[in-house]
């Protein structure tokens, strides 16, 4: 790829700006300092900046603030002048290179980085871009920023809600790679690699805390849900992170970062209805589509980095390793004769040690005065299965296959002599079959009107969609027994 400079007048106007002040503006030719593909913000440039800033210009979250818009900015109105690559130093304290595909197959490239009080700006591209890509692509300057902001953040978060769309018929693929220096005691790297075609989005993240791999398919027959269904099962999902998160002790920061990127990545409904082409969606009726999530298919996996607290017993380590996902498969030889079915599972996994006294803190070392705790284990699983079955163009089956599994092992020990161990399993199962319900006019709505008939099905085909979703625990899966069970 060949280094294209987009950037002719950008270090003298970021330089006269602080970042408290910085907005997105073109700069102007008369700034231009001699072409290069790398612009570099010295240290005084930085000092000058930060003037009247309370921030120290150190922190990332500081330097990097409100720069992206100039730079795309720019890159939407000047002129592309072609020059030598030039290669950005290996030893960055801080870098967020973002990567674009267009579906011409021109390929441009734009990293912010940083090293020691050095700020670096490399833009690149292969060949210059038509009006439209242009615009496409400065388009994605206030999700590119907001991405920098949140991995600035401490704790850090991702924020890749604005990258999580590609300009339709306009660009093929989009990847961010970031590597952001934590202030931690020694200094820590966390990474992060994001990747959007039309076929898939998928994020994976790693760093001291963990690692977070996501990855959504979005290149399915199953037509995405409504805006409105996808945000209910997402906050039905997110809950249950939080629950797991709850019950294996689980890093909430990590934790915070997994829901983020399954929130961000999830929403691929394009408006309030259904976003595929009418042949596609024709194939789904509505208690289709209420049996089912609305989301598209995807596979995480969220995974603490293990800890060995205990120098008296190595084997016990405290961890926490959550997995979901969801598949959902539509066979059949025409619409008339479908067969639909969508599974989701979840698993957690986890180990944790707490002191015998709530409260109270553990701090372990060899004497026996230190070895006073309780050590848990956790292995819990979750399933939902829904299967629709037609012929000749009638629902011949519907059924809802849940269950929940949750087991617990607790051990106790006291001056490091184990006093008690209890194991506590717990299962429920849950069993319904809904053809019945789903049908379209049940025996009580003899005597309603078209429109009632219509309301009244919308009604109940909403409430049966809230209890398809996934659920971690046994006592909301028995609830939702129950409520089942009233409603038939």
């Amino acid at each position: 790829m060949s280094a294209i400079s987009f950037l002719p007048s950008l270090p003298a106007a970021l330089r006269s700006m602080s970042p408290a002040s910085r907005q997105p503006t073109v700069p102007t030719p008369a700034d231009a300092p001699a072409p290069s593909s790398v612009v570099n913000l010295s240290a005084a440039g930085l000092a000058a900046q930060a003037d009247d800033a309370i921030t120290s210009p150190s922190a990332p979250g500081l330097r990097f603030q409100d720069i992206a818009a100039p730079l795309f900015a720019t890159l939407k109105a000047g002129a592309p002048v072609a020059i030598g690559a030039a290669v950005l130093p290996r030893d960055l304290d801080n870098r967020f290179s973002l990567d674009i595909v267009t579906t011409a197959g021109t390929k441009v490239g734009l990293t912010l980085a940083s090293r020691g009080d050095e700020l670096l700006v490399q833009v690149q591209a292969d060949a210059a871009l038509a009006g439209e890509e242009r615009d496409a692509v400065a388009a994605l300057a206030e999700g590119y920023q907001a991405a920098i902001d949140g991995l600035s953040m401490q704790p850090p978060r991702i924020k890749l809600g604005g990258l999580a769309q590609l300009a339709s018929g306009v660009l093929a693929s989009i990847d961010l790679d970031a590597q952001v220096t934590l202030p931690t005691v020694p200094p820590a790297t966390q990474s992060l690699a994001f990747h959007l075609d039309q076929a898939q989005r998928s994020v994976a993240l790693d760093g001291p805390a963990g690692r977070v791999d996501l990855a959504v398919r979005t290149d399915t027959p199953m037509p995405p849900g409504t805006r409105e269904q996808q945000e209910r099962a997402i906050d039905g999902y997110l809950r249950q992170f939080d629950q797991a998160t709850t019950r294996g002790h689980g890093d909430a920061a990590l934790m915070t970062m997994f829901k983020d990127a399954f929130a961000d990545l999830s929403r691929t409904a394009a408006s309030d209805g259904p976003a595929t082409p009418a042949p596609t969606r024709a194939w789904l009726a509505p208690q289709d589509r209420a049996m089912l999530t609305g989301l598209a298919d995807f596979s995480a996996t969220v995974a603490q980095a293990p800890r060995w607290d205990n120098p008296v017993r190595r084997t016990e380590v405290d961890g926490f390793e959550y997995e979901v996902a969801q598949r959902t498969q539509v066979g059949g030889a025409s619409r008339d004769a479908r067969a639909i079915t969508q599974s989701q599972q979840a698993r957690l996994s986890a180990q944790f040690h707490e002191p015998l006294t709530p409260g109270a803190e553990l701090a372990f070392d060899y004497a026996a005065e230190s070895q006073n705790y309780k050590y848990s284990t956790i292995e819990d699983s979750a399933t939902s299965d829904v299967e629709l079955r037609y012929r000749d163009g009638r629902l011949l089956g519907a059924s809802l296959r849940q269950s929940v599994r949750q087991s617990a092992h607790v051990e106790q020990y006291l001056l490091g002599r184990l006093k008690s161990e209890q194991d506590t399993p717990l299962a429920r199962q849950l069993v319904r079959d809904l053809a019945e319900t789903l049908q379209p006019y049940r025996a009580e709505g003899k005597d309603l009107s078209q429109d009632e008939r219509a309301e009244r099905r919308a009604q109940v085909l909403a409430a049966l969609g809230q209890e398809t979703l996934l659920l971690g625990s046994t006592v909301a899966l028995a609830a939702r027994d129950v409520r089942l069970a009233e409603a038939a």
